[in-house]
């Protein structure tokens, strides 16, 4: 019974294709197109993929997004395969994009077999993600997103996580609890990159922080911080290594990570949850 019933899904679905709908809001022939299976230039048009699932792809996209400039996104895949539920491939490119606070000059990613709620997009729904999937991409930052983007809580609370244990005992309970910073900046050049910002105390004081350091991969997972030097109340702080590794998390694999003179890159890949 279990064969008959996706039986006739598929039949339905093929129905509802084959049926004269009404246009839905549609990308451009050059962003919604599929590949032959021997990549020939020849492309020819998905029908699921220009009525249905580029706009509800591309709704969710924005969805998730707090800005996004630019976005253009290619799906390749033929209806026979997308009918299954999984899209074979997708690209996305994407410029001046706002995640969660993290402000994203250049997204350029791409990823395979992801899983979604097909039957019920066709039937108007929104998209769901149904699966974890890996991406692959790469992401370029400006000095000035970067410097915007240290207004987000998600990079906030990093940095304080990170910066908790470098404090004297004595000095952290002369703190706001929890620890709270102002006036964050930061400065990348080549290899090396400079933070400065307030720390608060009890007493509304501000008082200077200042880290500098280099900065690189020291595994897919793990960033590397040599020549560490940490100054706060225009003293250096000597009680910790000059080299610090910090771990990203088992989601994370980076290729590489480049800082040029007021530009950050990284390439790599990233597990996306349902």
């Amino acid at each position: 019974s279990g064969n008959n019933h996706k039986t006739n899904c598929t039949n339905l679905i093929l129905y509802l294709m084959n049926r004269k709908l009404p246009e839905l809001h549609q990308t451009s022939d050059s962003d919604v197109a599929v590949e032959s299976k021997n990549k020939i230039s020849t492309k020819k048009k998905s029908r699921i993929v220009s009525r249905f699932l580029s706009p509800a792809l591309q709704f969710w996209l924005k969805s998730q997004l707090e800005q996004v400039e630019q976005l253009k996104v290619h799906i390749e895949g033929g209806d026979r395969q997308i009918i299954t539920g999984k899209i074979p491939q997708v690209s996305i490119a994407a410029s001046n994009v706002i995640f969660r606070g993290l402000h994203l000059t250049e997204v350029k990613i791409s990823a395979t077999g992801i899983r979604i709620n097909i039957g019920q997009i066709i039937k108007g729904k929104p998209l769901k993600i149904l699966e974890s999937f890996p991406i692959f991409g790469k992401i370029e930052l400006l000095q000035s997103d970067f410097n915007a983007s240290l207004e987000s809580a998600l990079l906030t609370e990093a940095i304080i996580e990170f910066l908790t244990p470098l404090l004297p005992p004595d000095f952290r309970e002369y703190l706001e609890q929890p620890i709270s910073l102002d006036n964050q900046e930061a400065e990348i050049s080549t290899g090396h990159l400079s933070f400065f910002a307030n720390v608060l105390s009890k007493f509304d004081e501000k008082i200077p922080l200042n880290l500098h350091t280099d900065l690189k991969l020291a595994t897919g997972c793990k960033l590397l911080l040599e020549n560490l030097n940490f100054q706060v109340l225009e003293k250096y702080n000597y009680h910790f290594s000059n080299t610090v590794q910090v771990d990203l998390g088992s989601d994370v694999e980076l290729k590489e990570l480049t800082l040029e003179s007021g530009q950050l890159i990284c390439q790599g890949s990233l597990i996306v949850k349902p």
